[in-house]
């Protein structure tokens, strides 16, 4: 009898294991129904291997979400989220916004939609001058880092990406910085492997025009030692409380709405772009002056979803990044 019970366990097993995809709409929920003959007076003595064929259920072959500490050229550690899909599908690099990590909504919800819809997302964490950078900056906190160096760290990733063999990529940023350094790197880049340029809920960095104005014009005759003294600015939602060097105010608030404009209309390729009907933060008129621009970007709107698409709109956030991605040939594994 009990060399009878695996062939049996086994063959009740089989049937449903092989009804689970790998990969099905977000989050993962699938019923197994038991076969009758497990539950018996003699449960207690096949509890074992019941728990290891139930283990079995839900693993996904050649699959896995790996936390990643990475040396940058200058010696700073940052940190990222690489989760592995099928070798099929387009590798996806999503980019955080203005002073948050990798797990900051929209794109952390988006990363985890994306893969357990097949695909390889990358979900790096700026360091903004912080190393192994785990938590979001705040605006009080002594801002030294610059939008360049921002860039910098992108290059630094994509060329991970490409040394893992992935030759497909597509980039997502979000909101403001992440949308820009995403424009800029693009521009400075033209790199062949990068097929698709996503900007979620894209919006220029707001700032103080006046106060901009001021320090721009007195830059080039103050020492370098002045330029990096922290003072505090208006930037973002940070208001009056940036404490930043003159260095990195300049550095993030050269990219206002006529720059970020100019950058569209330069990308090396056309760009989509994703915004909720409800986003509260859109400039006046934003949306008319990018549908202006010589079809150099394809606008698509949510129905009610606000600035950080919460709730339900998440999965239309995802299933529009979907659609966009199904576009990108990719050659079989």
């Amino acid at each position: 009898a009990g060399q009878s019970l695996i062939p049996r366990l086994l063959s009740g097993f089989r049937s449903k294991i092989n009804t689970i995809k790998p990969f099905t709409n977000y989050p993962m929920r699938q019923r197994v129904t038991l076969p009758r003959n497990i539950f018996s007076p003699t449960l207690s003595k096949r509890l074992p291997v019941l728990a290891v064929l139930l283990s079995l259920c839900f693993v996904i072959p050649g699959t896995f979400a790996d936390s990643i500490e990475t040396k940058l050229p200058n010696g700073m550690t940052v940190t990222a989220d690489y989760h592995i899909g099928r070798p099929s599908q387009t590798a996806v690099l999503l980019m955080h916004g203005f002073l948050q990590t990798h797990e900051s909504e929209p794109m952390n919800a988006l990363a985890s939609n994306l893969f357990s819809k097949g695909y390889t997302t990358l979900s790096p964490t700026l360091s903004l001058g912080v190393n192994k950078r785990k938590q979001s900056m705040p605006c009080e906190a002594v801002h030294l880092h610059t939008i360049e160096e921002d860039v910098a760290e992108i290059d630094y990733w994509i060329n991970w990406l490409l040394k893992k063999g992935h030759t497909h990529l597509a980039l997502i940023g979000f909101s403001s910085t992440g949308n820009i350094e995403i424009l800029l790197y693009n521009l400075q880049s033209a790199r062949p492997a990068i097929k698709k340029t996503i900007l979620v809920s894209l919006i220029p960095i707001t700032f103080d025009v006046a106060e901009r104005r001021k320090h721009y014009a007195t830059r080039n005759a103050q020492q370098t030692s002045d330029i990096k003294t922290p003072e505090l600015f208006s930037l973002g939602y940070c208001k009056k409380n940036f404490a930043a060097s003159k260095k990195t105010y300049l550095s993030y608030t050269q990219f206002d709405e006529e720059k970020i404009l100019q950058l569209i209309a330069k990308a090396p390729q056309p760009v989509d772009m994703i915004f909720g009907s409800a986003d509260t933060t859109l400039p006046e008129n934003w949306l008319h002056e990018i549908k202006s621009l010589p079809s150099q970007a394809n606008i698509k709107i949510i129905n009610n979803a606000n600035h950080f698409f919460d709730a339900l709109h998440e999965f239309e956030l995802a299933d529009s990044v979907e659609k966009l991605l199904k576009d990108i040939p990719v050659s079989k594994p």
